[in-house]
């Protein structure tokens, strides 16, 4: 009996406790922040949440949730160049209220290498007219808000960083700045005939493998290095010399970023 009694005590323990925190649960209300959806979401800003007695009692990130006493609160959002406000913002306890703020800029830098991650570089925005004063810096990936503006934009990616200038940040749109670091691949073509130099009677045209788009132009010089993406890329040379053939093609070049190749081609008329 004594062990019967006491299984009854601990199961009524037990449902005493989940209604305990069932009634916790019911007696807060949640507030969440939507900044156009998706196109804000995980932004760096956070809003404050600030009771009535004026403290700042939470913070809350775009596109998510966090929970609240219910009461009357105010939302402040700070953004690059200003702040989004928010009065009277009703918490009801086991409910939701979203807070909807569409009239903001959102500037996203992304940095890709050679393997497609970001590696996390510094981004600096200034303002685009003199002394270009800086107003914002953040690390690639990441997105912030700002109020609108037209401002100049720095990666500090390798060797040099990049720089777009006067970028127009719109209120309900979504600036996204992509900076591929992928290196160049050299191709070094020689012309030849009777194996004596024809670089300088020679022009070469570049196309991407298979096709006819033509991605690069050397004309006749000393030589002919051409810089090209890393990819597959065919070759036609025009030989303006008068001698030996008056053209010439050699396909499926294969360069990789980085790499240097060489190829011959000779002009020597068949036999």
């Amino acid at each position: 009996m004594r062990r019967i009694f006491a299984i009854q005590i601990l199961a009524a323990l037990a449902i005493l406790m989940a209604s305990l925190v069932m009634a916790l649960a019911e007696a807060t209300g949640n507030l969440k922040l939507d900044v156009m959806g998706d196109l804000g979401a995980g932004a760096v800003n956070q809003a404050e949440v600030i009771a009535s007695n004026g403290k700042t009692i939470a913070k809350v990130a775009p596109g998510a949730t966090v929970a609240l006493p219910p009461g009357i609160y105010k939302l402040k959002l700070p953004i690059i160049g200003g702040a989004i406000n928010k009065d009277d913002v009703a918490i009801v306890a086991g409910r939701t209220h979203t807070v909807l703020i569409e009239n903001v800029a959102v500037l996203g830098v992304s940095v890709k290498d050679k393997d497609g991650k970001d590696p996390g570089f510094g981004v600096t925005v200034t303002e685009t007219d003199p002394p270009h004063r800086k107003v914002a810096d953040f690390i690639s990936g990441e997105k912030i808000l700002f109020a609108p503006s037209m401002v100049d934009v720095k990666v500090d990616a390798p060797p040099q960083g990049y720089d777009w200038h006067a970028v127009t940040l719109i209120p309900g749109n979504r600036k996204q700045l992509t900076l591929n670091e992928v290196q160049d691949a050299e191709l070094v073509i020689q012309t030849v005939l009777s194996k004596s130099a024809m670089d300088q009677s020679t022009r070469v045209i570049v196309y991407r493998a298979g096709t006819q788009k033509q991605v690069a132009v050397s004309e006749p010089a000393p030589e002919h290095r051409i810089k090209l993406e890393p990819g597959d890329y065919d070759i036609f040379v025009e030989n303006n010399s008068g001698k030996g053939l008056p053209t010439a093609t050699i396909g499926g070049i294969h360069v990789d970023g980085g790499a240097k190749v060489n190829r011959e081609v000779p002009l020597d008329e068949k036999k």
